[in-house]
């Protein structure tokens, strides 16, 4: 019995250990950006990122701080971590050392899912990233709405200006300009806010916004987050280089997998401000992502989509934009 004890003050101990200075609950917040390589629990349904599950926190919390400082490099790592404070890598290391090894969410494949697997790994890690990701998505959801500080019946009342590019609900009829029903609050708001300020530069949106306030700003986002995204006609046949490069990116030419931010899905994370790309105009998408390559748009977190997109050719462009459709 004794022992019993002395193994049981043990172990709280290095639960308390590993805890000391995190806040789980804080930690499982911020790990909603982690999910899309990490999972949402940090059993990762891709092969080449690891699991952070049970990991130990003080171990966790020196990678994060060996990313952020460049002792650690990694394409993919270095802009999620630039912002994250001390206290921010604490509760993550609570979170992640907190979570069970055995809470995997991916459902296990069946034997001719898995035969598949050995003869395209890309196949495998499409289907087991779209399970793990749709609980993730929706918890990510869940918190944005509960956050969200706009008034959508204002909103709805100032959208009249913005019909003409986007439609009336946010869904356009022109190609060159996005469609934003549905798309996440506070990236809206921060778009919008970059109009104003010039750090997104843009003729005709520059005009459009001079004249609001941030309040009106927040309310515009809650409105179009508000509506329903209407889906495009899916093509035939997927494009298979434009997949690959979505869920794998291109290590030798080191390209990082745009899933690793816009999410196995495409719709994006909420809390990074990271924009939903499912059932985008094709079009824009194109010119944004040549935007990005030229340094016209230079909006982008920490430089984070120019420096994946002067690597990209006219070619990947097409292919990426070609995949997207059939998300």
């Amino acid at each position: 019995m004794k022992r019993v004890i002395v193994s049981l003050m043990f172990g709280l101990g290095v639960l308390s250990t590993a805890n000391a200075g995190g806040d789980v609950e804080a930690g499982k917040t911020k790990a909603a950006s982690c999910a899309a390589c990490h999972g949402p629990t940090g059993i990762s349904a891709i092969d080449m990122y690891p699991n952070l599950a049970g990991q130990h926190a003080d171990y966790l919390v020196k990678q994060l701080k060996a990313f952020k400082s460049g002792t650690r490099q990694d394409p993919v790592m270095a802009p999620m971590v630039a912002a994250l404070s001390d206290q921010d890598m604490a509760d993550l290391g609570a979170f992640f050392a907190a979570q069970s090894t055995g809470s995997a969410t991916a459902a296990t494949p069946a034997p001719a899912a898995e035969t598949a697997a050995v003869e395209a790994p890309v196949e495998q890690a499409v289907e087991e990233v779209k399970e793990a990701a749709t609980e993730a998505v929706a918890e990510v959801k869940a918190k944005v709405a509960v956050n969200v500080a706009g008034d959508a019946e204002k909103g709805k009342a100032l959208a009249g200006t913005c019909a003409a590019c986007h439609g009336t609900d946010g869904n356009s009829l022109v190609p060159m300009y996005p469609n934003i029903a549905g798309q996440h609050e506070d990236y809206i708001a921060k778009q919008l806010a970059e109009f104003k300020s010039g750090l997104r530069s843009d003729p005709v949106m520059a005009g459009m916004v001079a004249a609001l306030s941030p309040e009106d700003m927040k309310n515009l986002a809650a409105y179009f987050a508000t509506q329903e995204v209407k889906k495009g006609a899916k093509p035939s046949e997927v494009n298979q280089a434009g997949r690959d490069l979505y869920f794998g990116g291109d290590a030798k030419r080191g390209i990082t997998a745009c899933a690793a931010c816009h999410s196995p899905t495409g719709q994006g994370m909420a809390l990074a401000k990271f924009p939903a790309l499912t059932h985008q105009k094709a079009d824009y998408v194109k010119a944004t992502l040549k935007k990005f390559r030229s340094g016209e748009r230079g909006n982008d977190m920490n430089a984070m989509m120019r420096g994946v997109a002067v690597k990209l050719t006219d070619k990947d462009i097409e292919d990426v934009t070609a995949f997207l459709s059939s998300l």
